[in-house]
């Protein structure tokens, strides 16, 4: 898997982003590298994206975790905690807008600079 793009948002720290992207209304923007462009046609007809990024700043993992807002352990496949042997995130997230390579999206839950793997 590689990158495709970028998500740029208002989160520097991960204490900031919202817990899921469904329960987000915060809006950013996907930057699709220009080579990538030409896939984007007739994606303009969509409401939502299903966009695949990596946790570009989680390190390791735990099986066992306590997710945030919850006081018990689960195992670590039965949560969306982001530090995963396989650092791959899931947000299902509004498309608002596009302009070429960029696409405005709502409903976001990542990291600013979050690499995209595909949309």
């Amino acid at each position: 898997m590689r990158p495709i793009g970028e998500i740029h948002l208002p989160f520097h720290d991960k204490r900031h982003t919202p817990i899921q992207s469904s329960r987000s209304t915060i809006r950013g923007q996907i930057e699709v590298y220009p080579a990538y462009a030409a896939g984007l046609r007739d994606l303009a007809g969509f409401s939502h994206l299903i966009l695949l990024y990596v946790f570009h700043q989680s390190d390791g993992y735990a099986l066992s975790v306590t997710p945030f807002l919850d006081d018990q352990e689960h195992g670590l496949f039965a949560t969306r905690y982001p530090q995963r042997p396989n650092p791959i995130g899931l947000s299902v997230v509004r498309l608002l807008a596009m302009d070429y390579n960029m696409l405005e999206i709502e409903g976001v839950d990542v990291l600013e600079g979050t690499p995209a793997a595909r949309h």
